[in-house]
């Protein structure tokens, strides 16, 4: 049975086609280009970031997202790391999201589409 998304360990309205995978590194401030085009780098750390989006989501599963996610807190995801191979528990927060409104109709209420990149506490 495949395993399923979760926050907080509580399982939420699937994404439509799996986690965006991401990772990003963070550089030294002296890391640079010279002007022969040759790169010296000192690499500090690289974490995973993992993207979220979900279409035609009902309003009630996109606000109890909302409220696991938003206000950039700490949360306890439960993802497939490409980079480990499995499934797995880390710590990642959310800075910002993008939600389209779809319906306000009443008992209708969805969201067209409800996005967001979620980035990793820890390095990889």
């Amino acid at each position: 049975m495949q395993d399923k998304i979760k926050i907080n360990g509580k399982e939420i309205y699937q994404p439509d086609q799996g986690l965006a995978y991401k990772f990003e590194t963070t550089y030294t401030t002296d890391s640079t280009r010279v002007q022969t085009g040759e790169g010296h780098f000192s690499a500090m750390f690289t974490v995973e970031q993992l993207g979220y989006t979900a279409t035609y989501i009902p309003q009630a599963e996109a606000t109890k997202i909302l409220q696991m996610v938003a206000k950039g807190q700490n949360f306890t995801l439960h993802y497939f790391s490409l980079y480990y191979g499995k499934w797995q528990d880390a710590t990642f927060y959310v800075g910002q999201g993008d939600m389209n409104i779809g319906s306000l109709e009443e008992n209708g209420e969805y969201l067209d589409t409800l996005s967001f990149n979620m980035t990793g506490v820890k390095p990889i």
